[in-house]
């Protein structure tokens, strides 16, 4: 009963000693999307009261910016009480990643919540003024549903589900695909336990109503405005300046020079457009051009690379406090590991952050030595009621591509803690039984 709520303090007094040793201050402390989220947030973007270019508030989802502006109105212009009212979403977050667990064995909750109350990705994320811990609220919570419903059957789970999943759309696009993998999964669990046909097309109905709920004024505003469905204005130049160029790691540099020079040409022929989606879908267009003409051994060679470096690098790695150390740029040594690694582990001046890097890549090891073991015993034990949490890992292993930051892996990091914590608890009941038994053969006379 009162496991919930240890959880939460004890992720809220972590959080809390991390923010105090920070130096909070919005001139030192804030730094790239940071400010932008920060500098939107004051000057109340997506509300009545924005003093903003409408057209520039296309690039993004309005969820996070509401949030913010919610919390600089509770609490004043005040940098470090904003971010306390954030490490109290994440400390419940920590708690909701432990109900997960428990959907799936109820032993798993105290293991999954101490693992999610330590992570290092969790602590530094919530810390930061950005969107991924208040997605991940919602994210998180609508994995809890989609399981229980899949547990259940019931159909309000389905609908919280769906609730959730339309606020971690209002937050973050990446969120829309979710909702038609959310669909086909749904059809598997109706036909696997004989559903209605008519109470099919009734659920469904209703998640979809509900799932587009909050975006759809947007999707009306631009499509009458803009002539087009999408929501956002952010794919063209995620897959123009971030997924070719990752991709184009794994070619010869000629064809990277004549990429480099057709977005050039393309970006001045787009200046006199007023359409950011056409914009946008200029960029798309040239982008998927180019990679449909690239070796499919580099694409898959990138997808590998990211999905790998997101997923196991260390997540110490963003703290302020760490980037402030000197060292090389990943980005500037045009995204070779091998170059960067070597200029850390080589050059002198780099001798502090190499021991960082050392000492948090240990602990990377150990967490990937529990996330591959509890995937095993995920696929043993508790495959068929883990099926929605693979479907959606590898989606966002696929949609995060060859970009690579170790907080892309932030929104299924519930799911890596729930393999992690599989493995803890195999460990634990391991040693549990050697020591029963021990105590067993003292007692025999």
């Amino acid at each position: 009963m009162f496991q919930p709520i240890y959880i939460f303090f004890l992720a809220l007094l972590i959080r809390f000693l991390n923010l105090y040793f920070n130096q909070i201050d919005v001139s030192t402390y804030l730094v790239e999307d940071q400010l932008m989220y920060w500098d939107w947030s004051l000057k109340k973007a997506y509300s009545v009261d924005s003093v903003l270019d409408p057209s520039m508030l296309l690039e993004r989802m309005p969820g996070s910016f509401l949030f913010f502006q919610f919390a600089i109105w509770l609490v004043g212009e005040n940098l470090f009480n904003v971010l306390f009212l954030q490490i109290v979403i994440d400390s419940i977050n920590c708690v909701i990643i432990a109900l997960i667990a428990k959907t799936i064995n109820r032993k798993l909750f105290f293991f999954a919540g101490i693992t999610a109350v330590l992570s290092p990705l969790l602590i530094i994320v919530s810390s930061q003024i950005l969107s991924d811990t208040i997605f991940l609220f919602f994210f998180g919570s609508y994995i809890y549903f989609i399981l229980n419903f899949s547990l259940n059957k019931k159909e309000s789970f389905f609908y919280l589900a769906g609730l959730f999943l339309s606020l971690a759309l209002f937050t973050r696009v990446v969120a829309l695909p979710l909702i038609f993998l959310t669909l086909l999964y749904s059809i598997y669990i109706f036909y696997v336990n004989k559903f209605h046909l008519l109470r099919v097309i009734k659920i469904i109905s209703f998640f979809l109503v509900i799932s587009f709920s909050l975006s759809t004024p947007r999707i009306i505003n631009n499509y009458g405005s803009y002539d087009t469905f999408s929501l956002t204005t952010q794919t063209g130049s995620h897959f123009a300046y971030w997924v070719v160029p990752g991709v184009l790691d794994f070619e010869n540099n000629d064809k990277k020079k004549l990429y480099q020079k057709k977005i050039q040409k393309l970006n001045k022929n787009l200046e006199n457009e007023t359409n950011p989606f056409e914009k946008s879908s200029a960029l798309k267009k040239e982008a998927f051009s180019t990679l449909f003409s690239l070796d499919k051994k580099s694409i898959i060679f990138a997808w590998v690379k990211g999905a790998t470096l997101n997923t196991f690098s260390p997540s110490l790695m963003l703290d302020k406090r760490v980037r402030d150390i000197a060292h090389p740029s990943f980005y500037k040594n045009n995204r070779s590991l091998t170059k960067w690694l070597t200029k850390v582990l080589y050059d002198e001046s780099f001798l502090k952050y190499k021991i960082v890097l050392l000492v948090s890549s240990t602990t990377s090891a150990m967490f990937l030595f529990l996330t591959i073991y509890g995937v095993f015993i995920s696929f043993k034990n508790h495959a068929r009621v883990s099926l929605i949490l693979y479907l959606i890992t590898c989606y966002f292993i696929f949609v995060t591509g060859p970009v690579f930051s170790p907080k892309y892996i932030h929104p299924v990091l519930p799911i890596l803690i729930i393999f992690q914590s599989l493995t803890l608890m195999k460990i634990y009941q391991f040693f549990y039984n050697i020591f029963q038994k021990d105590i067993e053969q003292q007692r025999v006379p």
